[in-house]
């Protein structure tokens, strides 16, 4: 029978039941953290994961099986697979930084398309957790100092540029303002793009990703215009959009209203000013991707621009004088800016530059891209040979009209998107525009995409302009017959030609748009007048942009209408209020410093010439007026560089009479600024394009002394970065050393000749002599740099100077501009030596693995050391003598370092410091045994009793390596002396020389120092196995003996007396195997020395021979019988031969 509805049919007998169940058991964690909690137990999941660099939830779902639910139909799937690949991304940082960044590195391949396909999901919460997504990965990424150049997502970049690309052209209205925050984050490199950050100095540092994205620019800005071109910034009612105080003359008919529709009136608005509030977020976040994905283009060019600029210069780049030239080097006077020669080095026979005269110029520095006058890379590189027109391929024309094309579409688009925010305020009797506080942000933003397209424009037209040369066509003439024609799409334009004229068309109208709305103010009163004062600074930058860099000139002189207009606007706010800069830091956007930066760019487009001048090889300026140009730069140099005081100014030209601690305390605060450096780069040009001919007739004595004025407040903004600026260090050094330069130091300058140039130079020279202590003077923990005249008991080797942090390219500018001043003052020959005595302590200390210390490297120190040399003769000798000795480090030894191995050759690590002292010691002047060593005579007394101490001390490690290096100094520079008499007086081959410092005192001092070093060395031999073999043995006696060797044989007298002493003190049978052994085979190496003469041909008189014998007699009774007979007998034979031959 058929069985009932809803129920089943009974099992058969014979039925198997088949189901199973199944359950799994996961460990999350073992041992001690059982007990520690959820959270730790989290931590510790992660921290195996990244043992098997693998990616986990908190919840310990792998990234595949989350990955797996993206693919899933449902939206709340894919949203809850989004949360749990967040949710193990922000785990990451639990951990380390480098290997959170390393796990996260090793599942981009895997991670990135998928999150890649949820950026075009149709679901809105979906796309926004993807847009989150990739925000976490960037913010994890960065957290890491090795990563956060983003190095590891530059591979994906063509990937992900395609995948914008597809959101940005997708019918889908939504999906396209995602695709815009899209770009956003790839241009900017950071999770949350702001206005804030497009307008930061400090955001001008690519990153590695953002310059692979320039190269898929040309790809995202057609749609990026689209999308542009599809909001309306006009759709803002004047109720929402204006402000209070534009509302009160609608009050009246407000009144009249009945109240019977307020409610419904109210609920209407509400619903107005939501949708009102979510278009003016989109058309702002839309123009922030744009403005971020320009300025990406606009810092690659830059980039590449320098990086062409270091390829095409090949010039000759050696700073460094050789170290053999012996000869005397001069100043080079004179030169030009960029070149900025250094030294004229004139070789002797016995050098290695004796056959030519080598110039060493200076040509490392950094290329900064000149934002305002676009024509620093002229000046530096040649010009690039121009190709015929006609060899320029017909697929090259039509890609650069169409890359033209498309730029001046999106000019237009942008001119008509100002119109509409223009619109939303108010137009006034004269020029300018009142408008609402909150519109402001959104027409700043707009201004400066404005400024990057014209600038994305230039950059491209440079790369183009010797195919298409700027012709004499003016840009409104060539609109009007094309307006008597009709109006001309530019997809009917023919040439590039006429697409450049086309752009030049949009540019005028875009200056002229811009000039009739300017300046912005505010309805009424306003609480944030520095919001204003952005906003109008930001259009002189764009009217600077736009109208300074005009593609088409006839030639002419003639003033632009927009100068006058800036120039009224920019004059009275040049200042730089104190406050303004304390208050508020850098980083506000809208703070004084920002404004005041972007008004000194204009201000520079102002005062520097143009690039295009005419043939007759005068200057043109935009402000044609030098009269204005003089007032608006006397406005410049009040503001940012004021007399400063000096105290050893003589006429107080361009130094202040009288020193005010507030206006040096506040001179520091503007450096620090953004504006305060753009300033410092504008003195530099001034000085580049004006340096060789400031000295010349036709240059206005007022513009000479005033630029002179600036640049000796040049070392107060070097100061007061700290090292911290390298770039612009190293320009404002460079600037002031071709200034320098041509100057007279010898002040043989005759009083008709004086000028007023001149004695404001003289003051200058001066003046740097005392202002540019400070950058060799140690900082100390606070923030203010120590007096220059304060002393120090004792050098602290942690400290460092402003010197030592810089790049060594611009120490060598540093440097040099001491030696072509001159004259050094005691502050800095004192520092100077402190700098180069670390600089060698650090290289003993980082040879032994010690504690490292930052220093100036040992070729940088040799500078320094050839550099003063030089200088020699224009400072006391009593400095110059102090200036080596504490510069060669010997006095301030650390026995810590030394010591650390016991290794009896580390009392040869300071030879090379001390074959440098004793060089330039015996080079010092002429005859300098007679007048420089009777002045060192308290030191080599000093440093000749070390040695003598190091029993007293009872080996004491700290000090008894010092004092071996400071004996082994001592008599190493005795040496050099009598070596270099032996040299003058040319008598190599006779047996003495004469002496006038060496004495019956120094004598014995000299020879008990020999003899402790000796017995020092042999109870070294005796500790260590460092001399187990003969050879090692021989080495190190070579080695210390050598010099000992010189004296012996030319110092009348000195070897008999060392003879004698040896005798007395092996009669006195105290001394032990070691010394005997040491003391034999250092008489036998000096009998056996050759270097410079045989030893044994000054071994004639009898009484010398008798000594000799018996003090080979002596030693080899002593040790007959012993381990050491058959060294004595060698000994003895040796005498014995010796003496025979002589006979």
């Amino acid at each position: 029978p058929r069985a009932k509805v809803g129920k089943r049919a009974p099992a058969k007998v014979n039925a198997t039941d088949t189901s199973f169940k199944t359950a799994t058991v996961a460990v999350r964690s073992q041992g001690q953290s059982l007990d520690k909690g959820r959270q730790q137990q989290g931590k510790d999941a992660t921290l195996s994961s990244a043992k098997r660099m693998e990616l986990f939830s908190s919840r310990g779902n792998t990234l595949a099986t989350l990955q797996m639910s993206l693919r899933h139909h449902a939206a709340p799937v894919r949203a809850s697979g989004l949360k749990g690949i967040r949710d193990a991304v922000q785990s990451l940082s639990l951990l380390d930084a480098a290997i959170g960044v390393a796990i996260l590195e090793a599942n981009l391949p895997s991670l990135l398309p998928h999150l890649c396909r949820c950026w075009l999901d149709e679901d809105d919460d979906v796309r926004a957790l993807a847009l989150n997504l990739y925000g976490d990965i960037l913010k994890c990424l960065s957290s890491s100092l090795e990563s956060v150049d983003l190095k590891c997502l530059a591979p994906f970049v063509p990937f992900l540029c395609a995948y914008a690309s597809s959101a940005l052209n997708s019918l889908d209205r939504s999906i396209r303002i995602d695709g815009s925050s899209i770009v956003a984050m790839l241009a900017s490199a950071v999770q949350s793009p702001s206005f804030s950050q497009l307008m930061s100095s400090s955001s001008s540092k690519m990153s590695a990703m953002s310059r692979e994205l320039s190269h898929h620019v040309d790809s995202l800005l057609p749609s990026m215009e689209r999308l542009l071109t599809s909001v309306s910034l006009g759709r803002r009612a004047s109720s929402s959009g204006r402000s209070a105080e534009s509302q009160k003359s609608n009050t009246a008919a407000g009144q009249k209203r009945g109240r019977s529709g307020k409610n419904a009136s109210s609920v209407q608005t509400k619903a107005v000013s939501k949708r009102e509030s979510r278009e003016s977020t989109t058309a702002q976040s839309i123009l922030l991707s744009l403005a971020f994905l320009l300025r990406t283009s606009l810092i690659s060019n830059d980039d590449m621009s320098g990086m062409n600029h270091t390829i095409r210069d090949k010039t000759q780049r050696d700073l460094l004088p050789s170290l053999y030239v012996s000869g005397e080097c001069s100043f080079l006077k004179g030169g030009s800016a960029q070149s900025n020669s250094l030294l004229l080095i004139r070789g002797t026979e016995g050098s290695r530059a004796a056959d030519k005269t080598r110039i060493c110029s200076i040509r490392d520095l950094p290329a900064i891209q000149d934002e305002v006058t676009n024509n620093s890379i002229n000046a530096l590189v040649e010009d690039i040979p121009t190709d015929d027109l006609s060899s320029r391929p017909k697929e090259k024309d039509a890609e650069s009209m169409e890359k033209v094309q498309q730029m001046t579409s999106l000019l237009e688009t942008l001119r008509g998107k100002f119109v509409e925010i223009a619109h939303l305020g108010k137009k006034t009797d004269a020029n300018g525009l009142v408008s609402s506080s909150n519109d402001l942000e959104t027409m700043d933003v707009l201004v400066q995409i404005i400024r990057l397209s014209h600038s994305r424009f230039q950059s491209y037209y440079q790369s183009i302009s010797k195919y298409y040369p700027r012709t004499e066509t003016d840009a409104s003439k060539s609109n009007k017959k094309r307006v008597k024609g009709g109006k001309k799409s530019t997809k009917d334009l023919q040439n590039v030609q006429e697409c450049l004229v086309a752009h030049q068309t949009s540019v005028d109208r875009v200056l002229q748009l811009l000039l009739e709305n300017f300046p912005v103010k505010s309805f009424g009163e306003t609480t944030n007048p520095e919001r204003y004062e952005f906003s109008n600074a930001c259009i002189c930058s764009a009217l600077a942009e736009l109208g300074g860099g005009a593609m088409f000139d006839d030639g002419k002189k003639r003033t632009s209408p927009w100068v006058n207009t800036v120039f009224s606007y920019v004059l009275p706010r040049l200042t730089c209020d104190q406050d303004s800069y304390e208050s508020k830091p850098e980083d506000d956007s809208y703070s004084e410093s920002i404004s005041t930066n972007m008004l000194l760019k204009v201000v520079m487009k102002l005062l520097l010439p143009i690039g295009n001048n005419s043939d007759d090889n005068t200057k043109s300026y935009l402000l044609n007026n030098i009269v204005k140009r003089q007032e608006i730069l006397e406005a410049f140099a009040k503001a940012f560089f004021p007399q400063v005081y000096c105290q050893l100014a003589p006429h107080h030209v361009i130094y202040a009479s009288s020193s005010t601690v507030e206006l040096e305390r506040k001179m520091r605060n503007v450096a620090n600024t953004a504006a305060g450096r753009t300033a410092c780069i504008l003195v530099t040009k001034l000085v580049a394009q004006s340096a060789d001919s400031l000295f010349n007739d036709s240059t206005e004595t007022e513009y000479a002394t005033l630029l002179l004025q600036m640049i000796s407040v040049l070392p107060t903004y070097v100061v007061a970065w700290e090292g911290k600026y390298p770039t612009e260090t190293g320009l404002a050094l460079a600037s002031i050393l071709s200034v320098v330069r041509q100057w007279e130091a010898s002040g043989n300058v005759s009083e008709e000749s004086r000028t007023p140039v001149t004695l404001a130079l003289e003051e200058l020279c001066l003046g740097l002599r005392y202002s540019l202590e400070a950058l060799y003077i140690p900082i100390e923990d606070s923030p203010a740099v120590k007096q220059p005249r304060k002393k120090r008991k004792k050098a602290n080797l942690k400290q460092t100077c402003i010197l030592e942090r810089l790049p060594e390219q611009a120490q060598k500018l540093a440097i040099g501009l001491a030696g072509l001043l001159q004259s050094p003052t005691e502050v800095t020959a004192k520092e100077l030596s402190q700098i180069c005595s670390k600089a060698f302590i650090s290289h003993i200390a980082t040879t032994n693995g010690d504690q490292e210390y930052e220093a100036v490297s040992l070729d940088m120190a040799n500078y320094i050391r050839e550099v003063v040399h030089l200088s020699r003769r224009t400072m006391p000798m009593p400095t110059y003598l102090s200036f080596l000795l504490d510069g060669s480090g010997i006095d301030l030894t650390t026995g810590i370092s030394l010591m650390q191995k016991q290794s009896p050759d580390n009392v040869f690590l300071y030879d090379s410091a001390i074959d440098q002292l004793s060089r330039f010691l015996t080079t010092s002047c002429d005859k300098a045994s007679q007048k420089v060593l009777p002045m060192l005579r308290p030191i080599i007394e000093k440093w000749l009793l070390a040695p003598t101490k190091i029993k007293e001390n009872d080996g004491a490690s700290n000090e008894t390596m010092k004092l071996l290096v400071q004996g082994r100094s001592a008599i190493s520079i005795l040496s050099a002396f009598t070596w270099d008499d032996v040299l003058s007086h040319n008598c190599a081959d006779n047996d003495f020389v004469p002496s006038t410092i060496l004495d019956d005192k120094l004598d014995q001092l000299l020879l008990n120092s020999i003899l402790s070093l000796c017995e020092v060395s042999g109870s070294f031999w005796s500790k260590g196995s460092h001399f187990d073999d003969t050879e090692a043995q021989q080495l190190y006696l070579a080695k210390l003996m050598g010099p000992v060797a010189v004296l012996l044989r030319y110092r009348k007298g000195m070897l008999k007396q060392f003879l004698e002493t040896v005798s007395k003190r092996v009669a006195a049978q105290g001394m032990s195997e070691t010394e005997l052994e040491i003391y034999m085979k250092a008489i036998l190496m000096i009998l056996k020395s050759k270097d410079p003469v045989l030893m044994t041909s000054m071994i004639r008189s009898d009484d010398l021979q008798k000594v000799l014998l018996s003090v080979a007699k002596s030693i080899e009774t002593i040790v007959s019988g012993g381990p050491l007979a058959h060294l004595g007998g060698k000994l003895q034979h040796h005498v014995n031969t010796i003496c025979s031959s002589n006979q």
